[in-house]
């Protein structure tokens, strides 16, 4: 009794070091995807999405989450079903929901919390019969302790489930094969299941529980009947698990992917072999600094080297030479098999994908280091050895506490080196923006630029900010995102957030992206995985309008004619609109975009700087300065300035005034040439509708364009735009409304007159 105490203290002890995580821990990167697949299967049995892996422990998570009843799951017709990946389920369920996102992913996640504890109840059943209760407390230290099962306990994704249904089965059959009772028999078939229904892995167990088989056959070669049972129980194991698969998958029968083939549990076989298209295809893997698409045979080997705690592997290294010494291979075989067999196929994986793959080995490790206890325990210097060794993993994991992800072993040093050896899951899942909210907050930090290695909204955080490469559907709020701001060889002035995923590159994005911050010192590190930096102005700063061209295409020869940089871009379509800043103005037009008719008396006698090639696709530009924002200004106050609310200028809340305008009538069409003047406070998304009225009023032909995007505008630039208006044949009087809204809300923008908003529109005039 004394000893079982023990062990529930320590289990409590583990599921304080978990909940008192979950705060600081975002969501990961595959969570979303993982939580909205189980749900709708717990839900409803839907098998469409294809995460190459059986469904159980998704569907621990859609259980739990039945929990919160405002839960909404798209509709079983809806076409976001036909994206058979699921690349936009996530988005709509998860950060789109009734529910709150940040309690859904609670819920989700206590499954694996309790998985966990059930698998150090395991460990500590297992060991104390082989070794001792003494023994078998310090393997439950050991796991309680490990900062890799920590890490991964605490997110729902399949890793800690595979680890206690493999473990569990191994388990299972052993005592089976010692106990001999049909209970046995039957767990052993119900465990074998479920881990088959976890990870397609767990097929390593059959050779295992075969070669556990075949040992006592050889140890009792002498009475063939003795064989019955154990070949008796093998069987019965396997009929049982094929069953039990079954039952996790409501025991569906219907065709395999693709063909008229009838299969029980078809969505598992599809699955499989969506599996396999996906272990064909190249996936990039990052090791040493270096990123592959064909992987390093040594990469497992080396990643458990780098993230297992030292004390672990001494003490491993104590249970081989044990094993040698005593020559138990035979009564070792369900202890060492597993692991060994784990990491011997995970040599031969096309893909490196991280520590979590190395999860289920870990509680037979523990279970082989309480061997060691029993041989310390009966010298006084070899139990104080052991006892260092069980409070440096305590330690340890309190060091890093509570950021586990990003544990490495003291052969790396400070956690925060590990990024130049290895990446992903093994560091950078996504899981630190709760600690950049607090720091942004912390800090009154007002503009930040992002670049984020998760598919968690950063506005699920309350956070607003510019979006970095590489953008993910989860940054697509924020800001921006395809004008492309960030110059790699030189960013502007401001303030730097950068998953260090991102920042040593090569997984979602370019090494070269973040190579001006890698080796600089970053103001702050939050949880190892998000390093913050300023960088300060330099140079006078400038105004730049880009035509067919985003910033990060200029190259470097062409960007040291700003001599700093703070450069400030604006982007236009210079085939039907142009924009600049007061004074004088950097122009950079591609030669694929020619200028419009109505805008080319503004670029007489202005000769180009420059004249080069893009960096990547090696596109001609022409890089022009000359005060154009004169000529436009000039051009306006020589074009009508008269409507039917009175004289220009008009505003239009303050975003922008109306400075001007010029019809051009043609035999079936108009052109409409509008000048503005931006305002203080620009509203984005922006768009600009213009209706051409007939004599009742009604619209009878129209055009929404604006092809200068808000988000680039400043105070004081000046805009034209240029409308080309297919009329109907045989118009009358008529006349021209325009104004200004947000497309995402469809609100218009204020006409204001002496202070006053009169109008959601402007009617500009009568057409004769």
């Amino acid at each position: 009794m004394k000893f079982r105490f023990m062990a529930i203290s320590l289990l409590l002890l583990q599921a304080w070091l978990m909940f008192s995580t979950l705060g600081v821990t975002s969501p990961t990167v595959d969570e979303p995807l993982h939580i909205v697949r189980g749900y709708a299967f717990a839900l409803r049995g839907e098998d469409r999405l294809r995460l190459r892996g059986p469904v159980l422990p998704n569907v621990l998570s859609g259980w739990a989450l039945m929990l919160e009843p405002d839960l909404k799951l798209p509709l079983a017709d809806d076409p976001i079903w036909l994206e058979r990946d699921g690349t936009g389920l996530p988005e709509t369920f998860m950060w789109a929901n009734t529910a709150p996102p940040l309690r859904m992913i609670f819920l989700a996640r206590l499954p694996m919390l309790f998985a966990s504890l059930l698998l150090g109840a395991l460990i500590f059943r297992w060991a104390a019969p082989r070794s001792g209760p003494w023994a078998a407390l310090g393997a439950l230290v050991l796991y309680a302790f490990c900062p890799n099962m920590l890490a991964h306990a605490r997110v729902a994704t399949t890793d800690v489930i595979t680890a206690l249904t493999f473990f569990a089965s191994a388990y299972a059959f052993s005592e089976a094969l010692r106990l001999k009772r049909w209970t046995g028999w039957v767990l052993s078939g119900l465990m074998l299941g479920l881990a088959l229904a976890s990870k397609f892995s767990a097929v390593i167990l059959l050779p295992v529980m075969a070669l556990q088989v075949a040992v006592i056959m050889w140890q009792t070669r002498s009475m063939p009947r003795a064989w019955y049972k154990p070949i008796g129980l093998l069987l019965a194991t396997l009929g049982l698990a094929v069953v039990t698969v079954w039952g996790v998958y409501r025991f569906k029968i219907g065709p395999l992917d693709n063909s008229n083939l009838m299969v029980p549990a078809p969505s598992y076989w599809g699955e499989w072999l969506a599996l396999n298209e996906y272990l064909a295809a190249p996936l990039p893997a990052y090791l040493f600094g270096q990123v592959s698409t064909q992987g390093w045979w040594y990469y497992y080997p080396v990643t458990f080297a780098l993230k297992t705690p030292l004390p672990v592997l001494i003490l491993l290294a104590l249970a081989v030479v044990l094993l040698i010494v005593k020559r138990t291979w035979l009564k070792q075989v369900p202890i060492f098999l597993p692991p060994t067999l784990l990491l011997l196929t995970l040599l031969f994986s096309p893909h490196d994908l991280g520590y979590r793959y190395l999860l289920p080995m870990l509680p037979f490790i523990f279970v082989a280091c309480a061997d060691v206890f029993v041989v310390a325990l009966r010298k006084r210097w070899m139990t104080v050895v052991v006892m260092v060794l069980i409070g440096w993993q305590i330690l340890g994991t309190l060091r890093i506490y509570p950021y586990y992800f990003a544990f490495f072993n003291e052969t790396v040093g400070d956690p925060d080196q590990g990024r130049y050896l290895l990446s992903d899951s093994n560091l950078d899942w996504g899981q630190d923006l709760a600690g950049l909210k607090d720091y942004v907050e912390q800090q009154h930090i007002a503009d930040l630029n992002l670049s984020y290695f998760g598919n968690t909204p950063p506005s699920v955080y309350g956070l607003h900010t510019y979006a970095l490469p590489p953008v993910r559907s989860a940054m697509r709020e924020q800001g921006a995102w395809w004008l492309h701001r960030y110059y790699p060889p030189d960013p502007a002035p401001g303030v730097y957030a950068i998953s260090v995923a991102n920042l040593m590159g090569g997984l979602w994005n370019n090494q070269s992206d973040y190579a001006y911050f890698r080796e600089r010192e970053p103001d702050a590190v939050i949880g190892h995985t998000l390093y913050v930096y300023a960088v300060p102005s330099r140079g006078t700063p400038i105004d730049l309008s880009l035509a067919g061209l985003q910033l990060d295409q200029i190259d470097p020869v062409a960007y040291q004619q700003f001599k700093t940089n703070d450069v400030r871009p604006r982007w236009f379509d210079v085939t039907s609109s142009l924009i600049a800043a007061p004074d004088r103005t950097w122009l950079a037009i591609a030669d694929d975009q020619l200028i419009a008719p109505e805008l080319a008396p503004l670029f007489v006698d202005g000769q180009p700087v420059l004249r080069t090639a893009t960096t990547g696709d090696q596109r001609s530009y022409a890089l022009y300065y000359f005060d154009v924002s004169q000529r436009l200004l000039s051009a306006a106050r020589r074009s009508e300035q008269t409507t039917t609310l009175g004289e220009l200028p008009i505003k239009f809340g303050d975003t922008a005034e109306l400075i001007g305008y010029q019809i051009h009538e043609r035999a079936t069409s108009l052109v409409l040439l509008t000048y503005w003047r931006v305002g203080d406070q620009v509203v984005t998304p922006l768009q600009m509708f213009v209706h051409v009225l007939g004599p009742d009023g009604s619209i009878t032909a129209q055009q929404d364009r604006l092809d200068v995007p808000a988000f680039g505008w400043r105070a004081g630039d000046l805009i034209v735009q240029i409308h080309h208006i297919d009329l109907p044949a045989n118009m009358t009087a008529r006349s021209i409304a325009l104004g200004l809204y947000n497309p995402d809300t469809q609100q218009r923008l204020p006409v204001v007159v002496n202070d006053r908003e009169v109008d959601q529109r402007l009617i500009l005039k009568q057409l004769p």
